[in-house]
């Protein structure tokens, strides 16, 4: 082989290995900016089993913020602002759930207390219980108000 198809050759193993690198320097960015934790979202309610997300959680401040996985954006796709999510149940994954999403996740329903609309999120027990925790909480003077999640500002 020559030299010029082995520099072909080599361009295009990193050309196809590009997406990958960016994906774990985005992930090594976004840890460095806050812990994260593995947290799928729910985009529809169809099928059981279905519309789920992979994707990445961090706290940052007041907010919940969530990035899709397999995303190369830096900015979050959905943010959770603690003064106006309440959390509404969890629940065990079962089913179809089980297998599409992380091992042993618990499916969090979180409502919009301004929208009243709800959304799911699958992670681990311990996420779970960190998260109910984040939302009953509260930095001193902030404007939380713990009231159901019926309850208006």
């Amino acid at each position: 082989m020559d030299l010029g198809a082995a520099i072909i050759v080599v361009g295009v193993i990193a050309i196809l290995c590009m997406p990958f690198v960016g994906l774990y320097a985005r992930r090594r960015w976004l840890t460095g900016h806050g812990g994260l934790f593995d947290c799928a979202y729910r985009t529809g309610d169809g099928v059981p089993g279905s519309g789920w997300v992979l994707g990445l959680a961090r706290y940052r401040g007041d907010q919940l913020e969530w990035y899709r996985a397999f995303s190369l954006a830096l900015r979050p796709s959905l943010q959770f602002q603690r003064e106006v999510t309440s959390f509404t149940h969890q629940r065990p994954s079962s089913g179809l759930e089980a297998v599409v999403l992380f091992d042993a996740s618990r499916i969090v329903t979180l409502k919009d207390r301004v929208t009243s609309r709800e959304h799911a999120l699958a992670m681990d027990p311990d996420a779970a219980m960190a998260l109910m925790s984040w939302l009953e909480s509260a930095p001193p003077g902030s404007h939380y108000i713990p009231h159901s999640a019926d309850s208006p500002l």
